[in-house]
């Protein structure tokens, strides 16, 4: 895994077992949250708190493929 900082922001370079692993461990981790469960985000800014509801609420993935380059 490759990580680039950006002036706002940053850009992750992953291979694709590095991203297949990323992206279902961070699923898990989330959804078995009590965090998740509770939905206790009061403590995070309000545009995290966005994120997290759109997750929540199937309306956002937690990966985006923005540009597939394969085809």
């Amino acid at each position: 895994m490759k990580v680039t900082k950006l002036k706002k922001g940053y850009r992750i370079n992953l291979s694709d077992s590095e991203y297949d692993l990323l992206s279902n461990e961070m699923r898990w981790e989330f959804m078995h949250s009590g965090t998740f469960i509770d939905q206790d985000w009061k403590h995070l800014p309000a545009n995290q708190q966005r994120v997290l509801t759109e997750i929540s609420n199937m309306t956002r993935d937690w990966f985006a493929i923005t540009d597939n380059r394969r085809d």
